[in-house]
């Protein structure tokens, strides 16, 4: 009885090793892997806010003003694979690939942040110059592609290049005056527009 425990444990490790480099963080010296498959590497990884519209306001009525009007477009982001050696990769497995490596949800190939205007109801509650905002968050990373070489390591395949896109889109307002969360989008917005 214990040998056959002790013996379907070691099948069970061994089955897990085997699938690991499939999902686990890519490493070019992986052992074991699956003869044929693929897989991404990445460097120089980066994710920050940028501002696509805005609009700047001066409020000096004295009371509380409720206002509808229209930010403008100052930036665009697009996401797009690129090669810059050999052949380009999926684009749909380059972005997820990325998408994994940085936790956002990224956008596909050939999607564009909006060339419009956009439109924005905010209150104005005390006096002072505002800034509102449509923006996202932008990621980017450059590739390298390994092929698993006869299910015993990992080879590079001489194919690399860079991927950008960018998640959901995020909108808001701030008073300059006020202090706003260091690792957002309104801090952003407030030092390049405030």
């Amino acid at each position: 009885m214990r040998k056959l425990i002790a013996l379907s444990l070691a099948g069970a490790a061994v089955s897990l090793a085997m699938a690991t480099p499939a999902v686990a963080a890519p490493m070019a010296n992986d052992p074991m892997c699956n003869p044929g498959a693929t897989k991404l590497t990445w460097t120089s990884v980066s994710k920050s806010w940028v501002v696509t519209h805005r609009k700047v306001l001066e409020n000096y009525t004295g009371g509380v003003v409720t206002k509808t009007f229209s930010t403008k477009k100052v930036n665009e982001v697009t996401a797009s694979v690129t090669a810059t050696a050999g052949t380009k990769v999926s684009g749909k497995v380059a972005i997820a690939s990325l998408e994994a490596n940085v936790g956002l949800e990224l956008k596909a190939e050939g999607k564009r942040t909006s060339t419009k205007e956009e439109t924005v109801k905010y209150e104005l509650s005390k006096k002072g110059t505002y800034v509102f905002f449509h923006g996202t968050k932008k990621a980017s990373g450059y590739y390298t592609q390994y092929r698993c070489d006869r299910g015993t390591k990992w080879v590079k395949t001489e194919r690399y290049g860079k991927v950008k896109s960018w998640t959901s889109d995020v909108e808001g307002g701030l008073r300059c005056g006020d202090s706003v969360p260091k690792a957002s989008l309104a801090a952003t917005a407030k030092k390049k527009y405030c």
